[in-house]
């Protein structure tokens, strides 16, 4: 009976060992992991951060230069309101009359500054992109006017 009393206990003393062992290489395995990925995360949110800084460069809406411009207004505001007439332009048949093609119409705009707006558009010929020319009027009506066009050749 000692004996039993005696294998079973270094049995639980060597279980003990090995379950403080596995838990202690496992904890460190974990805590490892987690700072690699903390770390992974750290860079790859640097370079998103980044990036969209570098995008966001030519934009009305980081361009305090261009703001300054719009002084009598909340460039907040007027950006959708201007974006809203010239996709109100895409309503011909026969296409957005900004672009030089038939039957294209613009789909995404940037504004790049207090003038000029970046746009893509698409179309039975295709698709391209183009550069426009804004002008806020003293009636505070809004003009446009085709800068440049580039038409993506079929493929």
């Amino acid at each position: 009976m000692k004996k039993l009393v005696l294998y079973g206990l270094i049995f639980s003393v060597l279980l003990n060992i090995f379950q403080y062992m596995y838990s202690t290489k496992k904890f460190n395995f974990d805590a490892d992991r987690a700072e690699k990925f903390r770390v992974k995360m750290t860079d790859s949110l640097t370079k998103i951060v980044d990036e969209k800084e570098d995008g966001d460069y030519f934009s009305l809406a980081h361009n305090d230069k261009a703001i300054d411009y719009l002084e009598n207004y909340d460039v907040n505001k007027l950006m959708p309101q201007i974006k809203e007439k010239l996709m109100d332009l895409n309503s011909n048949p026969a296409g957005n009359k900004l672009i030089p093609y038939d039957g294209m119409v613009i789909n995404k705009v940037r504004f790049l500054n207090h003038r000029w707006i970046i746009a893509d558009f698409t179309g039975t010929s295709g698709w391209g992109e183009i550069i426009i020319k804004y002008f806020i009027e003293k009636d505070d009506s809004i003009t446009f006017e085709t800068a440049e066009t580039l038409l993506y050749p079929q493929q």
